[in-house]
This record gives structure tokens, C-alpha cells and sequence, in this order.
């Protein structure tokens, strides 16, 4: 091991794991033991030292002297040994990830779903009332959904095709690589708010509800309640984001204005001309006569309801990066068009949100439709939470976050002409 006189960031490196660096200090340094190998084992060396000072002090509580092997570059460290001794699970999940301490209990898990472990270890199913240590989860389709809770009560869900690394303890940490993700954060420390780093901005929480969308170029924050303050990491502008306001930090460079939260729209239609954003599946253009639309493929579901399946889906999400809100209210009509090879049973998911905030659930329908050209309209009210034959259905507003259609175990090769929602 190298000592001062190398370019490793040990001073900084041992202020990081007590606590000592300012928010641009600790995401600067992030990223770099997120990319760099050097960097993650000195991180990992700073904690041993720091193992062998505490385990020192228990051994010998009268001494005065820490009495540990160290390098020289320890020197640095001696000043936080007390906070690197009570502090040192802020990054308990990156020397504990074998133990079988858990950070997180799983409260709801629909669709496909995987937790990936410090050390590799990958778990492609979660049970509800599951515990996972810290670690990255992913939803991996779009009709999948994740909550896991804190022991403080604080909640997160990740939506559709979301992927987060998560650490908690002495501070909540979220790295939110991209997708959606819903938050009910209980009171933190106000020295220690919950951090979530996306790929454009930092977002630092202390107890509020709210709904952050990210990728590669822009990050969406929407807060129900409370207020969040977001630093824009291409210049670190700071924006303080309030209750049923939002703000999107992008790598442009743009005035990042704190605005009123969108009205909802009761009447929607989708726009498949306009490209394939927001679709998934196999967006089509219009040719010979027909008009743009996005044909299904097929996704394989380990674990559903009916057991493994394989589904032939077409998904779509409202564009967020225009704010989109498009509401669904009991007495809304969803009207969907498209053709089909053969006659089948579609199924048709809603994935939604409060209209105050957090997540509301997946609400599904089943419907025959015929080969050919073919139209359903589907009443909201006839929708059922977790599935068509379930009990529950909706009893007030929802903000909607995706639709999926698709068919189960049956390739009839499904295409989707038009989405819309209608209002009585």
C-alpha cells in the first residue's frame, strides 16, 4: 500500500466515510470509487484501519494512544477517529455485504424484479416481507414494480425499467442510474438527509414525498410534499423544490425554473407518429396504408401470477420530459386500437400513482379481442388492483405512469394503433 506521497485522495477518503465532505465533495468522490478500482480500495483500506481503531478502543478502553499498525498516511485519519469509529456504517453495506445484515425489507414486488449484491450474488426473486441488504435493484420491465422500506418507515419504489444502488444506515444513499422512482422519506438528521445521486443531479431529502425521473441527460423532481433541494451537477445550481412544485436539472446548461406542477389532463391521446419515444416494443412507421404503431414482443417473466410465463407486450409511458400528467379518474375511459392475427384475451395494466403522491398500484382488465382490426374501450371503474379477478378498484383520481397490453403465452401478433383516454 502506497502512503501520502501518492495521488490516492486518503484525507478527503477518510472525511468521506465520517461524514466530513460537503455534498460536492462526497458526489465528486462517489463517482470516482465508482470508477476507479484504486480509489475503491483505498476506500476499503481506510475502513480496515478504521475496523482495527475500533477494534482497538473495545480491546483497550483506558488508552489513550491508538495503538493499531497504520501507514503514515493514517495521520489524516486521527482526526476523525472518533466519528470513523461510531460513523462507520454510512458504507456499512460495502464491508458487510457477505454478513447477512439487512438494510431493506421488501413491501411489494410485481413483475420481474432482481437484487445484485456487493459481491456479486444476484436474487431474481423477492418475496414481500423479504429483507435485502444494501445493494442495486432493478424492475426490468415495464410493468414491474419495487417498494422496500427503511427501518425508519421511509419507503422507496422504483417503477418500470428502473435500476438503483441503495446503502442506508448512517446516511440513506441512492445512486438512481435511470428509471422512475417514488419516495416517502421519513424525518433524517438534518446533517444526514437522504441522498439521491442521478446521472445530471443530487437531491438531498429530509423528509417529504415526491417523484424523481432520470435519465442519461435530464432528471425530473416532482415534490407532494415538503421540499427537496436539487443541485444541477453541470454548474451546481441549487434549487429549493417545494410542495406541487417540480424542476428538471439536464446537462444543457438551461435555466432550471422551479414551476406549479402540470394540471392534470383528463383527455389524452398517444402520438406513436411522432417516434418511438416512450414506447416499448417494436415501433413501426406508417406504411402501405397504415399508420404508425408499435408491434409486441416478447418478454419472459420468471415469476407472475399464473407462474412463468412468457408475454407478448406492447408498453407505453407518457413522456415525463414534457411533464406529462394525465389523470384517470373512475369514471374515465381508456380506448385502445389495433390488430391482432388471431382472436385473444388481451390483458390491459395501468400503472399509477396518488394524485397527492406515492405509489398507488397496477390496476388490470382482461377483453377478447377479435383478428383483424379490433377497438376495446375499457371503463377505469372496471379495473381491478393486482389482478383483473381481484376485488378492489379505483376509487378516486390516479395519476397514470404507464400502460402495458399485452397477451399471455399466446403470440398473435399483437400491434397497438392508438391509446387514449376519455373522459364521460
Amino acid at each position: 500500500m502506497k502512503g501520502a506521497d501518492d495521488d490516492l485522495p486518503w484525507e478527503m477518503l477518510a472525511r468521506y466515510v465520517a461524514g466530513g465532505c460537503d455534498a460536492a465533495e462526497a458526489d465528486a468522490l462517489s463517482r470516482r470509487i465508482e470508477s476507479e478500482p484504486a480509489v475503491a480500495e483505498a476506500l476499503a483500506d481506510v475502513l480496515r484501519h478504521a475496523v482495527a481503531i475500533r477494534d482497538d478502543a473495545e480491546a483497550h478502553p483506558d488508552r489513550t494512544m491508538v495503538s493499531a499498525p497504520r501507514p503514515h498516511w493514517t495521520t489524516s485519519i486521527l482526526p476523525y477517529a472518533v466519528a470513523l469509529i461510531t460513523l462507520l456504517s454510512a458504507f456499512l453495506w460495502l464491508i458487510r455485504s457477505g454478513s447477512g445484515q439487512d438494510l431493506l425489507t421488501v413491501t411489494q414486488a410485481d413483475g420481474s424484479v432482481r437484487w445484485t449484491g456487493a459481491g456479486g450474488e444476484i436474487r431474481e426473486t423477492l418475496e414481500v416481507g423479504s429483507t435485502q441488504p444494501g445493494g442495486s435493484l432493478e424492475t426490468v420491465s415495464e410493468d414491474s414494480t419495487l417498494t422496500v422500506a427503511f427501518s425508519d418507515g421511509t419507503s422507496l419504489t422504483l417503477l418500470g425499467r428502473t435500476a438503483a444502488t441503495i446503502s442506508g444506515d448512517g446516511q440513506k444513499t441512492v445512486h438512481l442510474r435511470s428509471g422512475s422512482l417514488s419516495a416517502e422519506v421519513s424525518p433524517q438528521p438534518s446533517r444526514r438527509p437522504l441522498l439521491i445521486h442521478t446521472p445530471t443531479a443530487l437531491l438531498e431529502v429530509l423528509g417529504t414525498r415526491f417523484e424523481v425521473d432520470s435519465d442519461d441527460a435530464n432528471t425530473r423532481l416532482a415534490v407532494n410534499e415538503g421540499r427537496v433541494r436539487l443541485t444541477r451537477l453541470v454548474d451546481g445550481r441549487v434549487a429549493e423544490v417545494s410542495a406541487r412544485h417540480e424542476a428538471v436539472a439536464s446537462l444543457s446548461g438551461d435555466d432550471m425554473p422551479v414551476v406549479p406542477r402540470k394540471l392534470p389532463e383528463v383527455l389524452w391521446r398517444s402520438d406513436f407518429a411522432a417516434g418511438p419515444a416512450g414506447t416499448q416494443g417494436q415501433w413501426l412507421p406508417a406504411s402501405g396504408g397504415r399508420e404508425a404503431r408499435v408491434a409486441a414482443e416478447p418478454v419472459y417473466l420468471p415469476k407472475s401470477s399464473r407462474g412463468a410465463v412468457t408475454i407478448h407486450r406492447v408498453g407505453l409511458t407518457p413522456p415525463w420530459q414534457e411533464r406529462a400528467n394525465i389523470q384517470v379518474r373512475p369514471d374515465s375511459r381508456v380506448r385502445l386500437r389495433g390488430h391482432a392475427a388471431n382472436t385473444a384475451t388481451l390483458e390491459v395494466m395501468l400503472s399509477c400513482m396518488k394524485a397527492a403522491g406515492g405509489y398507488s398500484g397496477n390496476w388490470f382488465q382482461q377483453r377478447d379481442i377479435a383478428s383483424g382490426e379490433w377497438q376495446i374501450e375499457l371503463p377505469v371503474s372496471a379495473f381491478r388492483k393486482w389482478n383483473a379477478q381481484a376485488n378492489e378498484a379505483p376509487s378516486e383520481p390516479l395519476e397514470l405512469r404507464g400502460i402495458a397490453i399485452y397477451t399471455i403465452n399466446a403470440d398473435v401478433s399483437l400491434e397497438v394503433e392508438s391509446v387514449e383516454v376519455l373522459s364521460e
